[in-house]
């Protein structure tokens, strides 16, 4: 008998379920960097490479729950672009 509930889910295949509260944890854990549960938000309704679409997250009441085996590969191949701005356009030859 397992002895944990993660166990249990490795058994039966089952989806490892988790919100965005737990994903800053769960990537620590996973040896990727952390991010926020406010960033994980973010890149999912922002993000188009975000692997499962934020209206087809199950729901359990408010919160959303998605799969980690989904979720650890987007944050394990994910290129962080720190400092990068998007609100500004970039430069065209003409302005350099």
């Amino acid at each position: 008998m397992p002895d944990s509930p993660q166990e249990e889910v490795a058994e039966t295949g089952g989806p490892d379920l988790i919100s965005f509260a737990d994903m800053p944890a769960r990537l620590e854990a996973a040896g990727l960097k952390r991010v926020s549960a406010q960033r994980c938000r973010q890149l999912a309704e922002e993000d188009p490479a975000w692997p499962v679409p934020i209206d087809k997250a199950l729901k359990v009441g408010r919160m959303r729950l998605f799969d980690w085996r989904v979720i650890e590969p987007y944050f394990r191949n994910r290129k962080s672009r720190q400092g990068h701005r998007t609100d500004r356009p970039k430069p065209t030859e003409e302005s350099s």
